[in-house]
C-alpha cells in the first residue's frame, strides 16, 4: 500500500491595493496548494491559474486529481513530465516533487539541482495602470527602488511613462504591456519610450503575432512573455526578442524553468524570472531561476496584504533569502 497522499485545494489571498494589467483588475489572487504527504514528510506546492490560458481553479484542480494515481504511486518529476502538460496544474505538483525529495533526501532543493540557495535577489516593484498623477504617486512610494516594472495598455503610455519617471528619476523602468499592443504603436512610442529611459518591453504584441516583428529592429530589447512557455517555443522567437520571461506556471514546474533556462541562454536570449500574483510559497522555486536573470519579477509577497508562515522578506525590492521551512529545504515544514 501506497504511503503517498495528495491533496489539492483552492485558497484566496487579498491585496494591498487593485492589481490592475491590461487584461482586467483584482483585489484578491486565488491559488492552488498542493500537498503530498508521504509518511512523517509533507511537501508542498502552488500555483495560480490563469484564463488567458484556459486555466481556471476548477480545471487546475480536475488536472491534478487526474493523475492523484499516477503521484501516489510514487511517480518521480521526469515522469510527471510526460504524463501532464505545462501548465498551472503541473507547476503545483512538480514544485511540490522538488519539495519531497528535499525533505526524503536530506538535500536542500539547491544541492538536488547543483545550484546556490538564493538570497540577496533584486526584484522589481510593480506598478499598476491608472491614470498617470495616480501612476506618478505609487512610483514616487518605490522611487529609491533599483527597477519598476510598469503595467500597461494601449492608452497614455508616454505620458504614464512620463509620470513615472518624473517620481522615479533615477529608478531602472521595464513596460509590461501584456499583449496590449499592435506594431504600429510599438514603432510610434519606442522612440519616446527610449529617451525616457525604459530599459525593456515586455510581450507588447499578443502571442502568435509574433511574425509581424520579424525585421523590427527595436531601439529598446523586447521580451517575450505570453509567446515563450517551454524549450519548444524557443526557435520561433529567435529574431524577434532578445529576452525570454520564464514563469514557472507556464513551464509546468521548476523542472522544465531549469531546461528552458539552459536552452534559452544557449541560443542567446537574455533571461528574466517572473511570476502570477501568488504567495511565498508560489514564487520559492523560481527564486533558484531567479540567480541566472538579468530582470527578476518576484514581488508578488510585497502585494498580498497576509502571506504565508515563513513569508520571503523583501525590503525595498531585496529579496532577503528563501527561508528552507517555507519550501525546498531538508526539513519538515512546521
Amino acid at each position: 500500500m501506497t504511503r503517498r497522499h495528495l491533496n489539492a485545494f483552492a485558497e484566496a489571498w487579498p491585496l494591498k491595493e487593485p492589481f490592475v494589467i491590461a487584461r482586467g483588475s483584482r483585489i484578491e489572487t486565488s491559488v492552488i496548494t498542493v500537498t503530498i504527504k508521504d509518511g512523517d514528510d509533507e511537501a508542498w506546492g502552488e500555483s495560480v491559474p490563469l484564463p488567458r490560458y484556459g486555466e481556471s481553479i476548477e480545471s487546475v484542480i480536475a488536472d491534478i486529481q487526474a493523475i492523484r494515481s499516477n503521484i501516489e504511486a510514487g511517480i518521480d518529476r521526469k515522469t510527471l513530465l510526460t504524463i501532464m502538460r505545462h501548465g498551472a496544474a503541473r507547476n503545483a505538483v512538480d514544485n511540490a516533487l522538488w519539495d519531497l525529495e528535499a525533505k526524503k533526501s536530506g538535500k536542500a532543493v539547491a544541492e538536488l539541482a547543483g545550484v546556490a540557495w538564493p538570497e540577496n535577489i533584486l526584484t522589481v516593484q510593480t506598478i499598476s495602470i491608472g491614470p498617470p498623477e495616480a501612476m506618478h504617486d505609487s512610483a514616487l512610494r518605490y522611487r529609491n527602488y533599483k527597477t519598476l516594472k510598469v503595467k500597461l495598455n494601449a492608452e497614455d503610455i508616454v505620458a504614464r511613462i512620463e509620470a513615472v519617471r518624473k517620481a522615479a528619476p533615477n529608478s531602472t523602468l521595464i513596460i509590461d504591456a501584456n499583449e496590449s499592443w499592435n506594431l504600429e504603436i510599438l514603432k510610434a512610442v519606442t522612440p519616446q519610450l527610449a529617451k525616457l529611459g525604459v530599459a525593456m518591453i515586455e510581450q507588447p504584441l499578443p502571442a502568435g503575432e509574433d511574425a509581424a516583428l520579424e525585421g523590427y529592429e527595436s531601439v529598446i530589447p523586447l521580451c517575450a512573455d505570453e509567446s515563450c512557455h517551454t524549450s519548444a517555443d524557443l526557435d520561433g522567437l529567435i529574431g524577434k526578442y532578445a529576452m525570454v520571461n520564464i514563469k514557472l506556471d507556464k513551464t509546468g514546474g521548476l523542472t522544465e524553468a531549469f531546461a528552458l533556462l539552459k536552452n534559452a541562454k544557449d541560443k542567446g536570449f537574455d533571461i528574466m524570472v517572473g511570476c502570477m500574483v501568488s504567495t511565498s510559497l508560489g514564487i520559492a522555486p523560481a527564486m533558484f531561476i531567479a540567480c541566472e536573470a538579468t530582470y527578476v519579477d518576484l514581488d508578488a509577497p510585497a502585494l498580498l496584504s497576509k502571506d504565508r508562515v515563513h513569508a520571503v522578506k523583501i525590503n525595498q525590492g531585496l529579496i532577503e533569502t528563501l527561508s528552507p521551512d517555507l519550501w525546498g529545504g531538508a526539513l519538515t515544514l512546521a
